[in-house]
């Protein structure tokens, strides 16, 4: 047993943090102004950073363009003065974005593992036109958190022998233990955009796994103090709502205004977040779906409180690798509300979401790799306000008074390995406490090319007869995540009957096990007639607990890119998955026949001014029914500070056997209740668009737009005997449906301070139904435009200070 250990960590620690490449930052007498210009006697002061090696095109060869990294500090900053020499200048690509905007230019990236972690890594990235990127990376850069917006300041300038880029990041938005000498993980990284050339000063070649465990080292920093400061955001908002009158808005008005703050502090290692009364009016809205699964639709997360160090918080479960939302899921936090009046009566007060009182996290990583993670929001009891015929005024409680706990531990092992363990508890006023809790691991050796990951999680809730339960979960998995050819995993997961995570976290379904396994084959060595191509298999297999078989399926697919960055890929699927334990929706197992789908992608050159990608999917339900799906994505670059992009895509559902409805009516041999179900045929379109217009770094117009269509209509319903029989219902009609929406945003963004904005944000969304599943899509889309319409206009304040 003892040989088995050393031979798994042995090597890890061997590998733990073992590059030799190191660039040195020297301690500056007088900080350097970020101007863009390398004048200051200062930067003599420090050794270049030179020598980096292509990692595409022409993996392990020099760079083609030199470029010089020079690095200072003092008890304040850090200082980047960044020199890329260009041998034709007039062809740099500097064009203007909103911040965290990785469009196609020319870029130097700056990556600070200041944890040292090996892990994690703060990543500052400027393009030419001196537009920021900043992301949080984690788990080895496997994950990451792009609201993260840090304050800190550059500068660009376009010279004669290439661009330059003045950098400055304060010591305060990095995370580091207090020592007297530092050694710190770095990485630098160029792009040339019109020879897309991603050159690298520590060469990750491609066939290698990991990346922040890969970087180099920084030296030299010594003596800086621990930063402690405390920021405060303090915000103001004005929002009027103007939408149909009725009887909840007898002047067909809404108008609010609503004040609060955020506060970010940090004692030491921690940083502590709290909110209090927090707004989120500019947020992007939902897009509009047509969802006739028995599964729920996962949105994400767009609220920068519960975003920002989420990768702390984050406890993945299902899917490769744990994907996700897992045990946590934010958006269960200030949830959106629906108030249907009963019959015969009218809503005069209607709450739309539960709202924050206020929240607060405790985050950070000791000296010892212990990354601690507490979190607590409280939201407010809602209540909705019902008046009857009589003019008679009744309450009714449509979200508790509830508290939200989530407590995160993670500690990390060896080289880039951690275990960890969460616990959570969502207490509404009159009821049991939601309680769940897991332990997770992500094991890697031999230099991160294999991995061992999974978790085992229990629950303990209240079911719908008002009964205490407990649930269990878990999934281990294998995978070769590295190697200059074949790369695989396999995982194996279970849910017992009673897991439920849904007060806090996301997951689809309980009951059911299985496995699924993948295997791969990459060739990513530049040739005549390809930059890369692999082909790869996969393996799905579940079933429930009472045995009957869920999914069996078995998918090919194929990627190619080629010398002219065109991409292709192919995708074949076989399901011949027997049963569908939910179809039903709770009259149960339904005989489900085999699927058949193949999809086929094809994506253009990036560095043009016009980038187009389109998708067919084309498929077929043995004996039953054919579906298909058509994706066109366009993104226009018409001028360098103007983006636009459009995405039409259209779904098609011909004669698909599928639930309609249940009756409780006795009406069979047995005298029980029967389920209905019928050719379903639907047809969805949907066209969205997104655009921005940059009239400097700071000042931004963006847009956004959504049209969607979705109807259905119902044919030869039948009644269900047994899960592959069914008699003809003759008698019953379902109704067709035709639901239309358009949902648009205009925002105005203005960061006239570092850390301080202005919002101003126009929104109007369109929802109803009209029409039948016949009606021409012309007449859909004169429909959608006459159904009463909701405008928001708002205006937001924020300010920024550092004490």
């Amino acid at each position: 047993m003892k040989k088995i250990v050393l031979m798994i960590v042995l090597p890890v620690l061997l590998h733990a943090g073992n590059n030799p490449q190191k660039a040195v930052a020297v301690r500056t007498p007088a900080a350097p102004s970020i101007d863009g210009v390398l004048n200051e006697p200062e930067w003599t002061l420090a050794q270049p950073v030179t020598d980096f090696t292509q990692r595409d095109p022409d993996e392990g060869a020099p760079a083609t363009e030199r470029t010089e990294i020079r690095i200072l500090y003092d008890n304040e900053a850090l200082y980047f003065g960044c020199m890329m020499y260009d041998s034709e200048p007039s062809k740099i690509v500097a064009r203007l974005a909103r911040r965290d905007d990785e469009i196609e230019s020319d870029v130097i990236s700056i990556r600070i593992d200041s944890y040292h972690d090996h892990q994690t890594a703060f990543e500052f990235t400027v393009l030419a036109s001196g537009v920021k990127v900043d992301i949080l990376q984690y788990n080895d850069a496997q994950s990451q958190d792009e609201s993260w917006d840090p304050v800190w300041d550059v500068q660009t300038r376009l010279t004669e022998e290439g661009w330059i880029a003045e950098v400055k990041i304060p010591l305060n938005v990095l995370r580091f233990p207090e020592r007297q000498e530092h050694e710190w993980g770095i990485q630098f990284i160029r792009r040339i955009s019109r020879k897309q050339e991603h050159a690298q000063w520590v060469l990750i070649r491609k066939r290698e796994s990991g990346f922040v465990s890969k970087f180099g080292h920084l030296v030299g920093v010594r003596d800086i103090p621990t930063p402690t400061n405390l920021e405060l955001i303090p915000y103001a908002v004005s929002s009027n709502r103007f939408l149909p009158k009725s009887f909840t808005y007898p002047n067909s008005r809404d108008i609010t205004g609503n004040a609060g703050f955020d506060l970010k502090f940090r004692p030491g290692w921690l940083t502590v977040d709290a909110t209090f009364n927090p707004d989120f009016g500019q947020v992007e809205a939902d897009p509009a779906v047509l969802n006739l699964t028995t599964f729920e639709t996962v949105y994400p997360e767009r609220r920068p409180f519960f975003i920002e160090g989420i990768q702390i918080f984050r406890f993945g479960t299902f899917g490769f690798a744990g994907a996700g939302p897992g045990l946590f899921y934010t958006r269960r936090i200030g949830r959106a509300l629906h108030v249907r009046a009963p019959s015969g009566m009218d809503i005069a007060k209607e709450p739309r979401v539960a709202t924050i009182l206020g929240a607060a996290k405790v985050s950070g990583k000791t000296p010892g790799g212990l990354a601690v993670g507490f979190m607590n929001a409280v939201t407010e009891e809602e209540r909705a306000v019902l008046v009857n015929a009589s003019g008679q005024r009744s309450e009714i409680v449509v979200e508790p008074l509830t508290n939200y706990s989530v407590l995160r531990l993670r500690q990390d092992l060896l080289e880039n390995s951690n275990v960890g363990m969460i616990a959570t508890s969502v207490n509404r006023r009159g009821g049991w406490p939601a309680m769940t809790g897991g332990v997770d691991w992500t094991l890697r050796f031999l230099e991160s090319t294999y991995r061992l990951d999974g978790f085992l999680a229990g629950t303990r809730t209240t079911n719908s007869r008002n009964e205490r339960v407990n649930g269990s979960a878990g999934r281990v998995g294998f995978s070769k995540d590295g190697g200059e050819h074949w790369r695989g995993f396999l995982s194996g997961s279970f849910t017992s009957k009673t897991y439920n995570i849904n007060d806090i976290g996301f997951f689809r379904r309980p009951n059911d096990y299985g496995f699924l396994a993948q295997i791969l084959y990459r060739d990513d060595r530049v040739t005549e007639w390809k930059r890369f191509w692999s082909v790869s298999s996969r393996y799905h297999y579940r079933k429930n607990y009472e045995g009957a078989e869920l999914i069996n399926s078995f998918t090919v697919e194929g990627e190619l890119i080629l010398p002219n960055y065109w991409e292709l890929s192919l995708e074949a699927e076989v399901d011949q998955g027997k049963y569908d334990d939910r179809e039903t929706r709770g009259y149960g197992l339904y005989r489900k026949p085999e699927r058949q789908r193949v999809e086929f992608r094809v994506e253009t050159d990036p560095r043009r001014f016009i980038e187009v990608e389109g998708n067919v999917s084309l498929g077929r339900i043995v004996g039953d029914g054919t579906f298909s799906a058509y994706q066109l994505e366009v993104e226009l670059r018409p001028l360098s500070n103007l983006t636009l992009e459009f995405e039409l895509s259209h779904d098609r559902r011909d004669g698909e056997f599928a639930w309609v409805a249940n009756s409780s009516t006795p009406l069979l041999s047995n005298g029980t209740g029967f389920t209905i179900f019928a050719d379903r045929t639907t047809r969805e379109w949907n066209l969205t668009s997104r655009g921005s217009f940059v009239f400097t770094r700071d000042l931004t117009l963006q847009y956004y737009f959504q049209i969607f269509f979705a109807k259905g209509t119902f044919a030869n319903a039948a009644i269900m005997t047994s899960p592959d029989s069914f008699v003809p219902y003759s008698t019953y009609r379902h109704p067709d449906f035709s639901e239309l929406s358009f949902h648009s945003n205009l925002v105005v963004r203005w960061e006239f301070l570092p850390g301080s904005t202005a919002y101003l944000v126009w929104s109007q969304a369109r929802n109803g139904d009209a029409g039948t599943f016949s009606t021409p899509l012309r007449e859909d889309l004169r429909n959608t435009f006459a159904l009463s319409m909701e405008n928001v206009l708002l205006l937001k304040i924020s300010y920024w200070w550092s004490l």
